[in-house]
């Protein structure tokens, strides 16, 4: 799923943060050592690649807890038969 573009070497030899792109080319992310990156998140058509939002974190599992709280805040609220919500909440 993920392509490691490049990767940055510390001066003692670990890895310092690698740059990583997503196979389908929408997600593309920096990551360091101590945690922090950023994720840009890309829009694709047949004319260009277009860059739709940047998010930075430092606690990516902070961030995937607030995500998935969200969409349970959401599922309740649009959770109809028709909307997009129910049919996350069933996948």
């Amino acid at each position: 799923m993920w392509v490691i573009k490049t990767e940055h070497k510390r001066d003692h030899g670990g890895t310092a943060a690698l740059e990583l792109e997503s196979e389908d080319g929408k997600w593309d992310v920096n990551a360091r050592w101590d945690g922090c990156m950023e994720i840009h998140v890309y829009s694709i058509t047949e004319e260009n690649r277009e860059l739709k939002d940047t998010f930075h974190t430092c606690d990516l599992n902070g961030f995937i807890d607030k995500l998935q709280s969200l969409n349970g805040v959401l599922s309740e609220f649009f959770g109809d038969e028709e909307s997009y919500w129910e049919s996350m909440r069933q996948s």
